[in-house]
């Protein structure tokens, strides 16, 4: 437990609660940073104290009823690694494994093995390669190559960067990343407009739920803003998550940030301790991990050079939210760093269960690969990884080997059939395979 001792935890403590009680104005985050931000250069208590009278004034002031409706809102998560253990994926996946190799018969149809996105939308799978092909790329849910959209250049109808590809109302939007440009496509890949945006990443998301766009950008300067929204006319901006002087950047593309489930849009960054719902066009807290004693100090981050800053963080940093998550109903799944070591979190959300798992994630469903971690969120519930063709192929074979003949036999014509079906088809190709968990 913390104390009124210890200033690093409770203003951790301050900034929860406060931004669990102010989450209905647009600039919550900010509040309660500036209020917990006393902690470092006041005494203690005196922070403590006027924490409590602010919070006792504010809660004195709130009908009971709102108030147990935001209370029952957030969940405090634990990431106790006092706790951690090994885990088998039968306790948080559904039993099928879908292995999809994206076949690349055509020349074509070659990929890059660093693919910037990878999404599922009907039946279809489309994938961005911007250091390969700087096209993206169109397969069927089984991986069949359909075509490209290639339109690499500076022209009207032309991109220079890959940002961010997203569906909109069966459409294909891509956010261009350089230029401030967003194309829209059909399904099939078919130019049909473009817009531009001054000041633009080209990294976002489309939410069905209020019909809005989400962009993310790195806010360095008083008056910038880490969200934006805007309308289906590209008008209306809302921001959220100003800039503050305390939060650390985590200088990463922000590819992940935004996520969602079937019913809500979230948005969690790298060293936050807090992963956001959007609701009724507020940024309101869901999601705060507790960390205890193994949180990393990020005031001490704060005073590091960027690079020097990532190093640190690559080989020393303590624990830390990546910002690579994915909520289905009824779980959260996030990714940790401590000391250059990955951890899993599996959060249940019906029990308010933690479960902290380190190493690898034993693969009991088929008997096939075994993971460390699931980076990948191709759909709402649905994470993985990719391998190379030829890869998957070498892993079955050496499954092979350490089985011996006869169980080998037994397994691939049992339930690891899939997998050897896709190992084979892909066994001489450096375009990925695809390996997709659905979460319970």
């Amino acid at each position: 437990m913390f104390t009124p001792k210890d200033p690093i935890r409770l203003k951790k403590r301050i900034i929860g609660f406060v931004n669990l009680f102010f989450s209905g104005q647009p600039n919550n985050f900010y509040f309660s940073e500036t209020l917990a931000s006393t902690c470092y250069f006041k005494d203690v208590s005196f922070c403590y104290l006027r924490f409590l009278l602010i919070f006792g004034l504010f809660f004195s002031c709130q009908q009971k009823k709102h108030i147990e409706k935001q209370e029952g809102s957030i969940d405090v998560i634990s990431v106790d690694l006092s706790q951690s253990r090994t885990g088998k994926l039968s306790e948080f996946f559904e039993p099928e494994i879908n292995y999809i190799w994206l076949e690349d018969e055509l020349e074509e149809a070659q990929l890059n093995s660093n693919l910037q996105q990878i999404i599922f939308h009907g039946d279809k799978i489309y994938a961005l390669d911007n250091n390969g092909c700087k096209c993206i790329s169109m397969f069927s849910k089984s991986g069949k190559y359909l075509g490209r959209i290639g339109a690499y250049g500076e022209g009207p109808g032309e991109y220079q960067n890959l940002g961010s590809l997203i569906v909109v109302k069966e459409e294909l939007v891509l956010l261009e990343g350089v230029s401030g440009d967003i194309m829209w496509f059909s399904l099939e890949g078919e130019f049909l407009r473009e817009s531009n945006l001054k000041d633009f990443s080209g990294i976002g998301v489309f939410s069905e739920f209020d019909d809005r766009f989400y962009f993310y950008k790195i806010a360095r300067n008083s008056g910038e803003f880490f969200v934006q929204s805007l309308n289906m006319k590209l008008q209306d901006t809302i921001n959220y998550m100003p800039y503050h002087p305390e939060r650390v950047e985590s200088e990463m593309t922000g590819r992940n940030y935004f996520q969602k489930s079937k019913h809500h849009l979230y948005f969690g960054m790298t060293f936050l301790d807090t992963i956001y719902q959007f609701q009724n066009q507020q940024l309101v807290p869901q999601f705060v991990f507790d960390y205890g004693n193994y949180g990393q100090d990020l005031e001490k981050l704060n005073e590091m050079e960027i690079m020097e800053r990532i190093t640190f963080m690559n080989t020393h940093g303590k624990l830390y939210f990546r910002g690579r998550y994915q909520v289905s109903e009824k779980q959260l799944y996030a990714i940790f760093n401590y000391e250059n070591n990955f951890y899993n979190i599996f959060y249940d959300l019906e029990n308010s269960q933690s479960n902290t798992i380190e190493g690898m994630i034993i693969n009991d469903l088929d008997g096939g690969l075994d993971v460390s971690l699931l980076p990948i969120a191709f759909a709402p519930g649905k994470v993985g990884l990719t391998m190379p063709g030829k890869a998957v192929y070498q892993t079955l074979m050496a499954k092979k080997n350490q089985m011996g003949q006869v169980e080998y036999e037994n397994w691939v014509k049992g339930v690891g059939a899939n997998l050897a079906k896709t190992a084979f088809a892909g066994k001489g190709s450096e375009n990925p395979v695809l390996i997709v968990y659905t979460l319970k």
